[in-house]
């Protein structure tokens, strides 16, 4: 987990900007520094300042800028760390779940989500799914898991026949809400399945520039 004093810090920050409303929460802002930190190409901050506020980068005085720049760069220090030591887990424990930490999962989703949306085409590539001839991709799975699950569009699943199917065999009809809330015990492994693939083409790339640089 991202440390709670870095992000505790630039929610602060944020709030300092523009009202609380207007900038991802506390678990939003988690989910996407998780996703620029496994993204294996860098993000420029350029790129992605805009989504702490939904998208809608307000005008700043320099102050602003100045100590929102410092939280922001504590924050990615914090989840850079944890990824080099390879503890870049999914956050949250399954085992009990009541409607706190189901916001709370919702709010990171969505802040992951939008961060994966950066660099999209790389995500849904199936780059790995090519190279070993499957049909069906994972990781792009994956990654509609998030989407469904936060634009609440089934229709974006890959495997939604699958889903039916298995619910109609349950005796259950196949209803969105039935459907999305089924999808919500995967989370943790579509993510640990979007971050694997990151971590394989992030040494990928390091090979390639260590061959160039030789």
């Amino acid at each position: 987990m991202i440390d709670n004093k870095a992000l505790d810090k630039l929610v602060v920050e944020l709030n300092m900007c523009v009202p609380k409303d207007q900038h991802l929460n506390k678990d939003g802002l988690c989910g996407l520094f998780y996703a620029l930190a496994i993204t294996p190409a860098i993000i420029e901050p350029a790129d992605w300042m805009s989504e702490l506020f939904y998208g809608e980068r307000p005008e700043l005085t320099g102050k602003q800028v100045k100590e929102l720049k410092k939280a922001v760069v504590a924050v990615v220090k914090s989840s850079n760390r944890l990824l080099l030591a390879k503890q870049l887990k999914f956050p949250f424990d399954f085992a009990s779940l009541d409607d706190e930490k189901l916001n709370s999962i919702w709010h990171w989703s969505y802040g992951f989500l939008q961060g994966l949306r950066l660099r999209m085409s790389f995500w849904q590539s199936g780059i790995i799914a090519s190279e070993t001839s499957q049909t069906f991709d994972v990781v792009r799975s994956s990654v509609n898991i998030f989407t469904a699950l936060i634009e609440e569009d089934i229709s974006v699943l890959d495997n939604l026949d699958t889903l039916k199917s298995q619910l109609i065999a349950a005796g259950r009809e196949p209803t969105d809400a039935l459907i999305l809330a089924s999808l919500l015990p995967t989370l943790p492994e579509a993510y640990e399945c979007i971050r694997l693939f990151a971590a394989k083409m992030s040494e990928r790339l390091m090979a390639q520039q260590h061959v160039v640089s030789a």
